[in-house]
């Protein structure tokens, strides 16, 4: 009998805080080289597509796709303003520069006892972005376009530390100048908004989509996760009003302000025209995973944290969404799940943390996590396997 060739797809998204996706597709694929046996494993071919939506693991995936290489800026932290080095990828043939905000601001680089969002600014941000407008017009650099992945920040200052660093100043009603953070944001009387025209354009890759304001948007839905007590979530929320009303920014664009990054990426929008990207394009056209392009047999992906979340739209439930529909199995590793799993046919959830102690534990050893879920994993490939050349 002719044996029919099994094509497996892994394309998961980072685990926040614990590993890029790029490293879990080599730990998922290693894991499986090591369970199944030899007689089917020959008969296997493994599509690798570590997938982003803009958040954690943005520049990894960049660099696999699209052959960037690595360049590190100084810049100011988001918690006390000390400088460290922040990797930017850079893609000389097309006058590319690509933009990690995680790497810039996330949470990732903010130590737990700073985790109070109220007194975090993008400030790095904007540096960043000042530097390389420096070196194009100075011509260091030829730049034309600067691609920022919009997720996994720690900060939700609305873009205003960013903008700090191109002039724009707050002032309360005794016209005494006010740090430019979300702790000042209702007390703000007057703001000097800077005019600035940035020689390259920017395009955001956006995690979410979600509003900027409201019960899903930056301050009420995403904040608390950043560290904000409720009281803080709610009082964020008015100063970002506050703001955008002293902005003079009408209810209708306001509606449209896309809320991912802590606001950052309204920023983008308002103060430097940026194309707006939604992962579900970029992980379709970009880095191409899709269904039409990719026939496959099984398809594993993941991500973290699996809740309400996920199911806006954020990277790993893009994978799922365009093969669920053409009926593919799909197997979905998560740290941990929170809330009712999504009504999938054909989806298998496996929760890393259940084979250890603590989630904290399962975060040290993903690798070992991912070794044992494969088990489970390696047993549906024997059986869907066996089915196909049945």
């Amino acid at each position: 009998m002719d044996v029919k060739k099994f094509n497996i797809l892994i394309a998961p998204n980072s685990f926040k805080e614990c590993a890029d996706s790029v490293e879990i597709t080599e730990y998922i694929k290693g894991s499986l080289f090591k369970l199944l046996p030899e007689e089917i494993k020959s008969k296997i071919d493994f599509l690798l597509k570590p997938i982003s939506d803009g958040g954690d693991g943005f520049l990894q995936v960049c660099q696999r796709n699209f052959g960037v290489e690595f360049l590190h800026f100084e810049i100011s932290n988001p918690f006390n303003g000390d400088k460290f080095f922040c990797p930017v990828g850079y893609y000389q043939e097309s006058k590319t520069i690509y933009i990690e905000s995680a790497e810039v601001l996330g949470m990732k680089i903010i130590p737990v006892e700073f985790r109070r969002p109220m007194s975090l600014s993008s400030k790095g941000m904007g540096e960043l972005l000042l530097q390389l407008y420096d070196f194009v017009m100075d011509g260091i650099m030829d730049v034309e376009k600067v691609i920022i992945g919009i997720g996994g920040t720690g900060i939700n200052d609305l873009g205003m530390g960013m903008m700090e660093v191109f002039g724009l100043e707050l002032y309360d009603s005794k016209d005494n100048m006010l740090e430019v953070l979300p702790r000042n944001f209702s007390k703000v009387e007057k703001i000097v908004v800077p005019e600035v025209t940035l020689p390259y354009k920017i395009e955001i890759i956006l995690d979410v989509e979600n509003p900027l304001l409201g019960i899903d948007g930056a301050s009420l839905l995403f904040s608390e996760q950043k560290g904000a007590t409720d009281e803080e979530s709610k009082e964020m929320e008015k100063g970002f009003s506050h703001i955008l009303d002293e902005l003079e920014i009408d209810d209708d664009t306001q509606s449209k302000l896309n809320g991912a990054g802590g606001g950052l990426s309204a920023a983008m929008k308002m103060f430097f025209n940026a194309d707006e990207k939604y992962a579900d394009k970029f992980i379709k056209e970009d880095l191409k995973v899709d269904a039409v392009n990719h026939k496959v047999d099984l398809v594993i992906t993941g991500e973290g944290k699996l809740d309400s979340q996920t199911f806006l739209n954020k990277g790993a439930f893009i994978v799922v969404n365009e093969f669920a529909q053409r009926n593919v199995p799909i197997i979905f590793l998560c740290g941990a799940s929170e809330g009712d799993l999504p009504k999938v046919e054909n989806l298998k959830v496996i929760e890393i943390s259940e084979y250890f102690d603590s989630i904290e534990e399962s975060i040290q050893k993903i690798d070992q996590g991912i070794d044992i879920a494969s088990r489970k994993i390696s047993k549906e490939i024997i059986q869907l396997f066996a089915k196909k050349n049945s």
